[in-house]
């Protein structure tokens, strides 16, 4: 969904005569958190790999998504970072009411066709999901239970938390590559009208 959500900036922005190099020029707050995030979420796979065990490995992508929460928050004041931070904590929620996993409807998910990851789900092999009769109170609400469609090409199960986080990144991608133009159209109209004034 989220690839989605880029594509579908991209094309809205250059819809609006928005420039693709004007978002790679923008400057964002503690992006080099990414980096720590994505290194977060890879730890329990190499823990794995090296047969490492640990009892909590679903808090290492926990902690991922909290980092992204705090990149959000960092960046609060660009357009569409509010829309995107208030997905992440509705996962966040999810989440941190169930251990640090995410409930998932395993019913939807074999319909559209992942049977084998369901399977891997009640085998334990899946550390930061749980099926969602196994969640706690509301947070059933907020876990994966939005079925995409099978005629989509990328069908899945999604939670309100991911559409929002989706809309955000919608709206900052194509906002950001309006922006800069928008700026650079500002500055001329004010050179020009202060060469006016000097003459």
């Amino acid at each position: 969904m989220y690839i989605e959500a880029i594509l579908l900036g991209v094309i809205i922005g250059l819809a609006r005569n928005g420039r693709l190099s004007n978002f790679f020029e923008v400057r964002f707050k503690g992006w080099g958190l990414s980096i720590l995030a994505f290194l977060l979420f890879l730890v329990p796979y190499g823990l794995k790999l090296f047969d490492i065990t640990y009892e909590k490995l679903q808090i290492f992508p926990f902690a991922a998504m909290v980092i992204c929460g705090v990149i959000a928050l960092l960046n609060f004041e660009k357009n569409g970072m509010k829309i995107l931070l208030v997905g992440i904590l509705l996962n966040l929620i999810a989440m941190g009411l169930n251990d640090f996993r995410m409930p998932m409807d395993t019913v939807k998910m074999a319909n559209l066709g992942f049977n084998s990851f369901v399977e891997s789900m009640k085998n334990g092999d899946v550390i930061n999901y749980i099926p969602l009769t196994d969640a706690q109170g509301f947070s059933k609400y907020l876990g994966k239970i939005i079925a995409l469609p099978n005629a989509y090409p990328f069908a899945k199960v999604l939670s309100i938390g991911d559409f929002i986080v989706s809309l955000g990144i919608v709206f900052i991608i194509q906002y950001e590559m309006l922006l800069s133009s928008l700026k650079s159209r500002g500055s001329m109209i004010q050179f020009t009208y202060n060469s006016r004034l000097r003459k």
